[in-house]
């Protein structure tokens, strides 16, 4: 069964841009970004280090975290330079569809968020609402997993460019069933060389 009503849409964004030295999807994300130990649940913390082994190679660090990899309790970062936070607010009309295990929040993209011509689904499924999903299709194409402590790769279509992007959420509030809001905080990482963290409020009316 599915339903579908027309609904308004605001979305609220705060971006901070970091620029870091190349280190991989851990090496590049600043220590006060990172959920600690006591945040995260028990089977998510890494395991302790082997004092006798030899720490691997950079590179085969780099290559071998799999997707959905939970972060380190501590992580360290040699420089970063940050740039004022970039604000916006824009506005939407769109569907919140209902299916009888899913809840999606679908609207068009406009010139403001320079995604103009693609088509934006912010979902989650009813057994699951801690982890949010969002899909865009059109003129960018990409799926991005939001789980609160986790990693999460993707891929960035352009018409320009396809490239790869690494996504973990701090913070994933999902009120949509009872405020009609659904609040991300989340890091972004592109090649290990660009970092940005994104504050994301999704309001429905």
């Amino acid at each position: 069964m599915k339903n579908e009503r027309e609904i308004s849409v605001r979305i609220l964004t705060e971006r901070t841009g970091f620029e870091m030295p190349l280190g991989g999807l851990f090496g590049a994300i600043p220590a006060d970004f990172l959920p600690g130990a006591e945040d995260l649940p028990e089977e998510d913390l890494p395991e302790e280090p082997d004092d006798e082994a030899a720490p691997p190679a950079e590179e085969e660090m780099n290559n071998e975290q799999p997707e959905g990899e939970a972060f380190p309790a501590e992580d360290t970062i040699l420089s970063q330079e940050e740039t004022v936070p970039e604000k916006s607010e824009f506005f939407a009309v769109g569907k919140l569809v209902e299916t009888d295990d899913r809840l999606e929040i679908v609207y068009e993209e406009s010139v403001l968020t320079g995604m103009e011509g693609s088509l934006t689904s912010v979902g989650f499924s009813k057994s699951a609402p801690e982890i949010v999903t969002m899909v865009r299709q059109g003129f960018v194409d990409t799926a991005l997993v939001f789980e609160r402590g986790k990693w999460h790769i993707s891929i960035y279509q352009t018409p320009f460019s396809e490239f790869e992007l690494s996504v973990c959420a701090l913070s994933v509030q999902n009120l949509l069933v009872q405020e009609g809001v659904i609040s991300l905080d989340y890091v972004t990482e592109l090649h290990g060389a660009r970092t940005e963290r994104c504050k994301m409020q999704i309001i429905i009316g």
